[in-house]
């Protein structure tokens, strides 16, 4: 009768690994017809009470090792929409600096993923007494492969599926993959980029625009968390960006359909694919797997045409690794938090009107031409304002995540405001070129109350692919015209852009295109939308989490209305390739010498 007693209270265990399980995939957006995965899950753990049941200590460390680990990759989704990987170890140096970020993402729901724990805590004195004779070893494999007969429909869905999606596998797939990836750069990939490096040069000076820039000083502002779909739009009457939008209107060459290319450097990646026009990746954060590559982005091109080239940013030099790496991507001086008088803090780092007043007279000291590069700080999530700096009034539903994320970035807009205004006044504005974007978005899933509510002022559906839509403004005063351009583009895009504005062949290495020049546009994903997913002019392809092509969607980009997916093969094919190109050229540390193979031939280097 106790052993029937003992054996109950395992069950009842078992049943929490069921509701852990259970919770974590819905939780992570596993499609219901996947949620069968999750007895692998349960099945692991499982085993893991059967093993060490009699040795609680043991049980509750391994146990305590893994919930921490699939809280974390819970997190990570909410933030990421992926899990969380070995070869991002680094960033966890990070986690002290973000501690109210992940604060306001965590729910009092999670407490379900240690439910196990504290049951396992409470009887474990019982449950210790039961002994599981010779057949534990074949009641383990039966638990541990009879999930997987159940599963096995087929063997290519489990493969794609089961290691993208279910716990376990995930992590095992990660580490192993991590000797298996084969980053080798082919004679035939060498090939492929200098014939794309000679049909753009062959553009030259006759393409649109060319050189209305030239001599100028680059001013580039990456501007936190701002999407594209509030640029034009009001609530309740009060305009939510007025002076970008003022700026559109005037001089300036506006790009609508713009999108984030992140990978999981968030807005570091945002920095390195901006700057070399190269895609980042999803295995680390390029600044730190990158530190000592040789690049020959935009602060190098600029440098090689007279520039000093000059970062900004008010918040700490060793975060995401920028004191060490923006030494390597062409910058000559670099201003962070400690160079700064440090007045009120939003967020984590200094408030952006401080920052761009006291930027000015940095930028004052530097004789002959500038390139500027500032990234700001204020409309960080979690998107909280002081009282006085908050101008828009909300109604009481909106009164939160939604809410408190226009409030920021309606902030920002009056620092921009501001930025200008003191251009002008300190004569630094007319012989500049200014450029503002987002880096990524500012209302991601992980908040159903503020989807809510940004869905009922957009009046529709909110998408991966409005969540990507950042806004790219390049003002250049004295233009005399503004222009729209509703052409697709992303983040890999912004430096050909800019060298055919500022008079410069575009003779380097750029996995994006001029997109004043060009009529066809297209946009890479890796995160959020997955590797394989793309957005042309006309289509928005979105693979399957699952990596199954079949289980993908895809729609109209301007309609929305659902399109054959068989349509968008050759674009999947395209993004794939172009993706593992970047990363292959990257990871051999290659740029700098095809470069010099296009322009001087073997042997030659352009910097010393």
């Amino acid at each position: 009768m106790k052993i029937r007693k003992e054996l109950l209270y395992i069950a009842s265990i078992v049943l929490a690994y069921a509701l852990k399980a259970t919770y974590f995939y819905l939780s992570t957006d596993m499609p219901l017809d996947k949620l069968i995965y999750g007895l692998v899950t349960v099945s692991v753990f499982s085993a893991i009470l059967f093993m060490f049941h009699r040795k609680p200590k043991i049980y509750i460390a391994l146990s305590m090792l893994l919930t921490v680990i699939m809280f974390g990759d819970l997190l990570y989704y909410r933030y990421f929409m992926g899990f969380l990987s070995i070869k991002l170890i680094q960033q966890a140096t990070f986690v002290g600096s973000v501690t109210s970020i992940i604060f306001s993402i965590v729910k009092i729901t999670d407490v379900i993923l240690f439910f196990d724990l504290f049951l396992f805590l409470s009887m474990k004195k019982r449950i210790g007494r039961v002994v599981i004779y010779k057949r534990k070893s074949a009641i383990l494999l039966t638990i541990i492969i009879l999930p997987s007969i159940i599963l096995g429909i087929s063997f290519s869905e489990i493969y794609t599926g089961i290691k993208k999606y279910e716990f376990f596998n995930y992590h095992i797939f990660d580490i192993i993959s991590t000797d298996f990836e084969n980053n080798r750069l082919w004679s035939g990939d060498r090939k492929f980029v200098l014939d794309q490096m000679d049909e753009r040069t062959d553009l030259g000076i006759e393409s649109k625009h060319f050189g209305v820039a030239e001599d100028r000083n680059l001013i580039l502002v990456q501007v936190e968390s701002l999407q594209n779909d509030f640029i034009g739009k009001s609530y309740e009457g009060q305009e939510i960006l007025p002076n970008l939008n003022a700026l559109i209107q005037n001089d300036s060459i506006y790009f609508s359909n713009y999108y984030q290319q992140l990978g999981k450097g968030n807005t570091s990646d945002a920095e390195f694919v901006t700057l070399n026009s190269v895609y980042p990746i999803t295995t680390g954060n390029a600044y730190n797997v990158y530190e000592k590559n040789e690049f020959f982005g935009l602060p190098w091109i600029m440098k090689e045409h007279g520039y000093t080239s000059t970062s900004y940013h008010g918040y700490e030099a060793s975060f995401w690794n920028r004191e060490n790496i923006y030494p390597y991507l062409g910058f000559d001086q670099s201003y962070f938090e400690d160079d700064y008088v440090i007045g009120e803090k939003i967020v984590f780092g200094l408030d952006d009107q401080d920052f761009f007043n006291q930027s000015i007279p940095l930028m004052k000291r530097i004789e002959g031409k500038r390139f500027d590069f500032m990234v700001t700080l204020s409309s960080h999530k979690p998107f909280d304002l002081p009282e006085n700096k908050i101008n828009l009034a909300l109604n009481e539903e909106d009164q939160n995540y939604f809410g408190s994320y226009i409030q920021s970035i309606n902030y920002v807009d009056s620092v921009m405001g501001n930025f200008i205004e003191n251009l002008k006044s300190e004569g630094l504005y007319d012989d500049s070129i200014i450029v503002f974007y987002g880096d990524h978005y500012g209302i991601g899933v992980e908040n159903e109350e503020a989807i809510d509510s940004l869905e009922n002022f957009l009046g529709r559906e909110y998408t991966h692919e409005d969540m990507m839509n950042i806004p790219l403004i390049v003002h250049i005063p004295g233009l005399g015209s503004s222009e729209t351009y509703d052409i697709s583009g992303g983040q890999v895009d912004l430096l050909p852009t800019l060298l055919n504005l500022m008079g410069i062949r575009n003779e380097y290495l750029t996995f994006g295109r001029d997109l004043i020049n060009n009529e066809v546009g297209f946009v890479a994903s890796q995160t959020f939308m997955e590797k394989g997913s793309f957005i042309d002019n006309d289509v928005v392809f979105e693979i399957s989490r699952d990596g199954v092509f079949e289980n993908s969607i895809a729609y109209d980009r301007d309609t929305h209305e659902p399109i054959d997916i068989e349509l968008c093969r050759e674009g999947y094919d395209h993004a794939i390739y172009m993706v593992d190109l970047s990363k292959k050229i990257t990871e051999s540390d290659s740029i700098v010498q095809i470069i010099n193979e296009f322009n001087y031939g073997s042997g030659q280097y352009l910097k010393e």
